[in-house]
């Protein structure tokens, strides 16, 4: 089966989801676009050809056009696995139309629940199938649209273990009780802690790069123009990952 024919809304170069699973997630991304104009695609590639996963993410929304040109209301969830474990990235970029839905940290408070711990575990599909329905449901919500799914359950934690979201809170709950009574602590800038790195599409050499187009069938080839099927749609940026 040629499913980047298919399934155009699941773009899997790594071979890692079962047909089942890109068929499930393509025919719900299908059917939450024709009611709320808004795009969800998953993108399984090797490396992010040198680039920081924000920038990565908000490239490839511009250069699919995914989401609506009218509202910017595409999500790109994409993984590389060419690194070693522990140096690949997952990342969910978010268009600025769905920023209010989607912030940042309740992306990656998304990612710590339902995507990362299958991904620990080799579960690509349920990795992609749970964190999809987690941020499908949140769309839902957004266009008031009665299409909710039932959450996916969330892994099980080991008895006595702290989750993942609870070890984020208390560093975060350190480092700010740390800043607090440091002396000459200068605050965030934007692109540094606390702020939201913007990717400047002026400062960009040439065009993206060597990096899966819809229908090429390879990961490491060049695009040819995107996938055409979507509205237009961009990113400022948004979004939120991990390394894994």
């Amino acid at each position: 089966m040629d499913y980047y024919d298919d399934t155009p809304y699941v773009q899997d170069f790594e071979r890692k989801l079962s047909d089942d699973t890109q068929q499930e997630l393509n025919t719900l991304a299908e059917k939450l676009n024709k009611a709320t104009g808004a795009s969800i695609v998953i993108l399984t590639t090797d490396t992010l050809n040198g680039y920081e996963a924000p920038e990565y993410g908000t490239k490839v929304i511009r250069k699919w056009g995914i989401g609506s040109k009218q509202k910017n209301n595409g999500i790109l969830i994409f993984a590389s696995f060419a690194q070693k474990k522990g140096e690949r990235d997952a990342y969910i970029s978010v268009g600025q139309g769905l920023e209010g839905a989607l912030p940042d940290g309740k992306i990656g408070r998304i990612l710590d629940d339902y995507m990362y711990p299958f991904l620990a575990q080799d579960n690509y599909d349920e990795a992609f199938r749970s964190v999809f329905i987690k941020v499908y449901n949140e769309i839902a919500k957004e266009y008031n649209w009665n299409g909710q799914l039932d959450n996916p359950q969330k892994p099980e934690e080991e008895e006595g273990s702290l989750s993942t979201t609870t070890i984020i809170i208390l560093v975060i709950v350190g480092l700010i009780i740390f800043s607090f009574f440091s002396k000459g602590n200068g605050g965030g800038g934007p692109g540094g802690p606390g702020g939201r790195g913007r990717f400047d599409d002026s400062s960009f050499p040439g065009g993206f790069g060597n990096f899966g187009g819809f229908g090429n069938g390879s990961s490491g080839g060049g695009s040819s123009g995107g996938f055409g099927g979507f509205g237009g749609g961009s990113s400022a940026g948004g979004g939120a990952g991990r390394k894994w």
